[in-house]
């Protein structure tokens, strides 16, 4: 029986939760738990009496596999005391890993066994069994284009700061650079770049694009490869959790099956 202990009790949480309590996520219990938010540690404790709630970001000694839906900032907090600790690891926050400097460099110079018990979930995009084969050989470019809802930036700071209008009727392009700059400055949603960097061309080397659509519903990513072994390209339509928008639905159900290949191991 593995247990999770989880820190962030958004959508991502609440999903891995529902899917230990419906036997989706076989063979595991909920630990421990942890979320910044006072209050909604007070609602979720009166809902789950029975789960340990911890009393800070890296009291998750007594749990066997760590999973971070939170912040960034959340996975910096905790990868020494996880990494020393020798829990399985599965952190949604993948840019921190590419915006934080020291973190980036921790995770790079890790020994093989320590990395082996992080597990970089494919989130909402996939393709990495090709992309890592691809890899051996040489990737001359990476890039991908984000293409999402008008609501998802509307209260972004990025578009804010930079006065960018988006429209109502067209597309519009709000951000173009490397992954490393693109994870800092929409840092809850695009992690996928982060994944895709880390897999391919690294932090500065992998070019993301990303676009307001006030014609679609759904959160779009198109990776493109260019490679001396050829070009691929790798399109998702997924369509967004139901509670927030920011995420898509195959994420956190990537979460699950992350977890589910844990315990088989």
């Amino acid at each position: 029986m593995k247990k999770i202990g989880i820190i962030g009790l958004g959508y991502i949480g609440n999903t891995i939760i529902n899917a230990v309590i419906d036997g989706t996520i076989e063979n595991a219990v909920i630990q421990a738990v942890y979320d910044i938010d006072k209050e909604i540690i007070e609602t979720f404790h009166k809902k789950y009496p029975t789960f340990r709630l911890m009393k800070d970001i890296t009291d998750f000694q007594d749990c066997d596999i760590l999973v971070e839906c939170a912040v960034q900032q959340a996975v910096s907090e905790v990868f020494d005391a996880v990494v020393k600790s020798k829990q399985y690891f599965i952190p949604m926050s993948i840019g921190a890993f590419i915006t934080i400097d020291n973190l980036y460099s921790k995770f790079q110079n890790l020994d093989k066994i320590s990395k082996s018990r992080i597990f970089l979930s494919s989130g909402a995009i996939g393709g990495f069994d090709c992309i890592e084969s691809i890899k051996i050989n040489k990737i001359v470019s990476a890039t991908l284009q984000t293409r999402k809802p008008n609501k998802v930036f509307e209260n972004s700071s990025y578009v804010t700061q930079h006065k960018i209008k988006l429209s109502e009727t067209n597309p519009v392009k709000i951000f173009e650079g490397n992954a490393k700059q693109a994870a800092t400055y929409f840092p809850k949603s695009v992690n996928v770049a982060a994944r895709l960097a880390l897999s391919t061309l690294g932090p500065e080397g992998t070019f993301v694009e990303i676009i307001a659509d006030p014609t679609i519903s759904q959160n779009i990513h198109t990776i493109e490869i260019e490679s001396e072994v050829g070009k691929y390209k790798f399109s998702f339509e997924n369509n967004p959790s139901p509670v927030n928008p920011k995420t898509s639905w195959l994420a956190a159900l990537s979460v699950i099956n992350t977890i589910n290949k844990i315990k088989k191991e």
